[in-house]
């Protein structure tokens, strides 16, 4: 069997940046404990269990919203996942006397200041995200004017009369689902202003999804939660129109998936440790 390594692997810049932050924070002495991760830093299993194990303390009760579980810490320190988090977050934090760990990515925080700024010069905003996604309900909490587009249905059924108008979208998204709203949005409103926010390494790994080697099977190396490990599968199914697979971890393997296979690609999402899909590769090559 033949396997083909599709780059970039590993984390992308923002992950690590996060990821280092909470580990300074973890091992520095000024800030308060216990530390409280508010979500998750990042969409992956493997990544928040090896957290826990250093004692940060994971608040994701599904039946509480974050707000709520921010509202419930009595002190120590918090952490703002890299999605971003509303804007009064930062204010309860200050107010309860809490430390704040901020470990939003940089491209997340460039769409926030630009919704900002636009909304303070009278522009209508409409924001393409996934709704309940962690970084869409960031965005959301700026102002409550702000009108989500997950799909051409929502945008049909809005109405807007200001010829001030600022579009932008979630960093995350696959360049290829968007791009029918985007054509769809400028041809509704003609002073539209569109702003691609997709960030530089979600775009790379999809055009190298699109643009792999032909293979019998796809495996992307990833956690189900995360959205730009999602979108390279979608990617790779509906542009490379190759059979493609989810797996956290070489676990999930399993040697009957691979029988008649002659050749197999192997990506992985940009919150997907290195070392989890080097492990997936060296398994792959016992077949080689």
């Amino acid at each position: 069997m033949n396997v083909n390594v599709i780059k970039p692997q590993g984390f992308c810049l923002g992950v690590s940046r996060a990821l280092r932050i909470l580990d300074e924070a973890i091992n520095d002495s000024k800030y308060q404990k216990p530390i409280y991760l508010l979500g998750r830093i990042i969409h992956n299993d493997i990544v928040v269990d090896s957290l826990k194990n250093k004692g940060v303390i994971v608040l994701d009760d599904k039946n509480k919203t974050k707000l709520m579980e921010l509202k419930e810490i009595k002190s120590g320190s918090v952490v703002f996942s890299a999605h971003g988090v509303p804007p009064i977050f930062y204010d309860i934090a200050r107010q309860k006397n809490l430390d704040i760990i901020d470990t939003t990515c940089k491209n997340v925080l460039k769409v926030q200041e630009e919704i900002k700024k636009h909304l303070e010069l009278g522009y209508e905003i409409i924001y393409i995200g996934t709704k309940g996604h962690p970084e869409a309900e960031g965005i959301l909490g700026i102002s409550s004017s702000i009108h989500l587009i997950s799909s051409l249905n929502d945008l049909e059924s809005l109405n807007i009369n200001d010829d001030k108008i600022y579009a932008t979208n979630q960093t995350t998204l696959s360049i290829y689902d968007i791009l029918d709203i985007k054509t769809a949005l400028e041809n509704k409103y003609k002073n539209l202003i569109y702003d691609d926010k997709i960030c530089g390494a979600t775009t790379i790994r999809q055009h190298a999804m699109a643009n792999q080697p032909m293979a019998d099977l796809c495996i992307v190396v990833g956690d189900k939660h995360s959205s730009n490990t999602n979108k390279l599968v979608k990617v790779s199914e509906e542009i490379s129109h190759i059979k493609t697979i989810l797996i956290s971890s070489v676990k999930e393997l399993d040697p009957k998936m691979l029988e008649g296979i002659k050749t197999v690609n192997v990506s992985s999402g940009a919150s997907t440790p290195k070392e989890v899909t080097d492990e997936v590769i060296s398994y792959l090559r016992l077949f080689e």
